[in-house]
């Protein structure tokens, strides 16, 4: 277990060292490097309960109205109160979102407001689809971490195409004060593409949800997510880098500094599967399964720090009858579906 964990210490400071390498972008990603935009192209909330009105998105913390889903360019800052502070020193003033957002149940929620644990929330048995969390592997701990990282594979696409949304990624959030969620992401049809991208995202101070430019990527693709704080070893940090990487294009999109908001990352998440709109099994990856392995995690002195996964299975009793599964190790997590 020394000589693994040596190796995995190597590992984050090679993610760490991406941060201050130069970003590149898929051709069909946003050109701009810097600056606040409206999200190119949403996935509509098709599958949406009723009551989630008309001109709302899918994203991985529920329904939002589209213009309060926001693109932070990679040299800009997303700061505290929700501006975003450019290279060139300039600062783009970003008002509150003026609608509320949903939960996949459709409850409710305005400004900062984000669900509370996922794995305390039920679920309407009345639901014509699986929509929010699936399955995951997190702790919950006495202490705040300083950062995660993880690698995993681009699935195969869904057999079926209904316009289901599907998420995976590892994370960190506030157990207690649950404002704000870190997330490097990998999504199946998340900005209405049909086909693969990863973001990294930053939700939901202002009743916004903010990524990074999304970036194209292929099923096979090696997927690195990570998200370090931006302070010192022995602090709590008040920013983070979020940046999520596919090895094989090499390219990566980040989240640079962005704000905590005051929260204390104390919840960590090894993986996670959320998904909107499945109504059957062939709405899954059509290969059943995503790993997610070389999870390193890090206390707040930047030292490597063993986790007890936890792992839950939170599908609706009226989901379809797949192959659902959660297996845990010190430094993985198996998903299947």
């Amino acid at each position: 277990m020394g000589s693994s964990m040596a190796a995995l210490g190597g590992f984050f400071i090679f993610i760490v060292s991406l941060f201050g390498a130069a970003m590149a972008h898929a051709a069909d990603t946003a050109s701009s490097t810097g600056g606040l935009t409206a999200t190119s192209s949403p996935t509509m909330a098709k599958h949406a309960p009723a009551n989630v009105p008309f001109g709302y998105v899918v994203t991985p913390f529920g329904y939002f109205h589209a213009s309060c889903v926001r693109t932070i360019g990679e040299r800009s800052v997303l700061q505290a109160d929700g501006s975003v502070k450019e290279a060139d020193g300039s600062v783009t003033r970003a008002s509150a979102c003026r609608y509320p957002h949903y939960t996949k149940d459709g409850v409710r929620l305005e400004g900062n407001a984000l669900p509370s644990h996922p794995m305390m929330q039920s679920r309407s048995a009345k639901a014509p689809d699986v929509n929010g969390w699936l399955e995951a592997s997190w702790y919950t701990n006495s202490a705040p971490y300083g950062g995660i990282s993880a690698k995993w594979l681009v699935p195969s696409g869904p057999a079926t195409n209904v316009g289901q949304v599907l998420y995976f990624f590892p994370g960190l959030e506030d157990a207690e004060n649950v404002q704000t969620i870190l997330q490097p992401v990998l999504g199946w049809n998340g900005f209405n593409d049909s086909a693969w991208t990863i973001a990294s995202w930053n939700c939901c101070m202002g009743g916004n949800a903010d990524h990074s430019n999304p970036v194209s990527v292929s099923t096979g693709d090696q997927i690195v997510g990570a998200i370090r704080g931006d302070c010192a070893a022995g602090s709590v940090c008040s920013t983070w880098d979020i940046v999520t990487t596919d090895n094989n294009n090499t390219q990566r999109t980040l989240l640079k500094q962005s704000s905590s908001y005051g929260q204390t990352f104390d919840w960590v998440m090894a993986g996670v599967v959320e998904v909107y709109g499945v109504s059957s099994c062939d709405h899954y990856p059509s290969n059943g399964f995503v790993d997610f392995t070389d999870v390193l995690v890090q206390d707040v002195n930047k030292q490597n720090t063993q986790v007890p996964w936890q792992s839950s299975g939170l599908m609706p009793s009226d989901a379809p009858a797949c192959n659902y599964g959660v297996n845990v190790a010190p430094t993985s997590a198996s998903l299947t579906f």
